[in-house]
């Protein structure tokens, strides 16, 4: 491309570095709208940040006078195990926080 912009009589004398010139401008606009995108996409991040909404409090209730049996998690079958996963997993996206699984009852 560069080619059909000069005339054929300079064509014989162009070299490498009168290659690099253009190659480099070409270069720094690339890099130039990279940075751009890049502020933008990082103020659009900011402006979300300041919408942040409170997450509710989730109450815990504790009843020490339950008992616990302790049935142990890898002995359960492929099914139970795949249940308890779910309810966990589903539990920890209602709460939208870490859970620890403490017991399984097993009904």
């Amino acid at each position: 491309m560069l080619y059909a912009v000069i005339s054929p009589e300079k064509q014989e004398s162009f070299g490498f570095v009168d290659g690099l010139i253009p190659s480099l401008i070409c270069i720094l606009i690339v890099f130039a709208v990279l940075a751009v995108l890049s502020l933008i996409l990082t103020l659009l991040n900011h402006i979300k940040a300041l919408d942040v909404k409170q997450q509710p409090k989730v109450e815990t209730t504790s009843n020490n006078n339950v008992t616990r049996e302790h049935i142990d998690f890898e002995a359960l079958d492929d099914d139970a195990k795949a249940a308890v996963l779910a309810a966990t997993i589903d539990y920890r996206e209602e709460v939208k926080t870490d859970v620890e699984l403490i017991s399984v009852k097993e009904i």
